[in-house]
Protein backbone atom coordinates (compact mmCIF):
# COMPACT_ATOMS: atom_id res chain seq x y z
CA UNK A 1 0.00 0.00 0.00
CA UNK A 2 1.68 2.82 -0.96
CA UNK A 3 1.06 5.93 1.54
CA UNK A 4 -0.97 9.81 -0.35
CA UNK A 5 1.43 12.76 0.04
CA UNK A 6 -0.82 15.80 0.65
CA UNK A 7 -0.33 18.25 -2.81
CA UNK A 8 1.53 21.11 -0.01
CA UNK A 9 4.17 18.01 0.84
CA UNK A 10 7.27 18.48 -1.00
CA UNK A 11 9.01 15.87 -2.08
CA UNK A 12 12.05 14.38 -0.52
CA UNK A 13 14.40 15.46 -3.75
CA UNK A 14 13.22 18.65 -3.52
CA UNK A 15 13.38 18.97 -0.20
CA UNK A 16 16.93 18.13 -0.71
CA UNK A 17 17.21 20.62 -3.38
CA UNK A 18 16.11 23.38 -1.51
CA UNK A 19 18.34 22.66 1.79
CA UNK A 20 21.24 22.70 -0.73
CA UNK A 21 20.03 26.18 -2.45
CA UNK A 22 19.46 27.33 1.06
CA UNK A 23 23.06 26.26 2.08
CA UNK A 24 24.47 27.85 -0.70
CA UNK A 25 23.02 31.34 -0.66
CA UNK A 26 24.32 31.37 3.67
CA UNK A 27 28.02 30.49 2.24
CA UNK A 28 27.51 32.87 -0.77
CA UNK A 29 26.25 36.00 2.15
CA UNK A 30 28.37 34.61 4.60
CA UNK A 31 31.96 34.99 1.77
CA UNK A 32 30.38 38.46 0.91
CA UNK A 33 30.05 39.87 4.11
CA UNK A 34 33.61 38.64 5.38
CA UNK A 35 35.24 40.38 2.62
CA UNK A 36 33.17 43.66 3.05
CA UNK A 37 34.28 43.46 6.30
CA UNK A 38 37.47 42.76 6.10
CA UNK A 39 38.01 45.24 3.46
CA UNK A 40 36.30 47.91 5.95
CA UNK A 41 38.47 46.76 8.71
CA UNK A 42 41.56 47.37 6.64
CA UNK A 43 40.84 51.27 5.93
CA UNK A 44 39.39 51.58 9.31
CA UNK A 45 43.06 50.47 10.75
CA UNK A 46 44.58 52.55 8.16
CA UNK A 47 42.63 55.94 8.56
CA UNK A 48 42.64 54.89 12.56
CA UNK A 49 46.83 54.88 12.53
CA UNK A 50 47.05 58.43 10.78
CA UNK A 51 47.39 56.87 6.74
CA UNK A 52 45.69 57.35 3.72
CA UNK A 53 43.74 54.91 1.99
CA UNK A 54 44.24 54.66 -1.63
CA UNK A 55 41.14 53.64 -3.21
CA UNK A 56 42.62 53.19 -6.94
CA UNK A 57 45.63 50.55 -5.26
CA UNK A 58 44.01 49.33 -2.45
CA UNK A 59 46.61 49.99 0.09
CA UNK A 60 47.26 52.35 3.29
CA UNK A 61 49.79 55.18 2.20
CA UNK A 62 51.68 57.10 5.54
CA UNK A 63 53.43 60.53 5.15
CA UNK A 64 56.54 61.51 7.14
CA UNK A 65 56.14 64.58 8.54
CA UNK A 66 59.46 66.04 8.12
CA UNK A 67 60.85 69.42 10.14
CA UNK A 68 60.55 72.42 8.36
CA UNK A 69 64.20 73.60 6.57
CA UNK A 70 65.89 76.50 7.55
CA UNK A 71 67.77 78.54 5.50
CA UNK A 72 71.22 77.71 5.03
CA UNK A 73 73.68 80.53 7.44
CA UNK A 74 75.66 82.49 4.96
CA UNK A 75 79.26 83.28 6.38
CA UNK A 76 81.62 85.24 4.36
Amino acid sequence: MTRRRSPRTPSPARRILLRGIAVAVLVAVALYGYTFYRGWQLRDSCTGNGGEWNAELEQCTFRLALPEQSPPEFTP
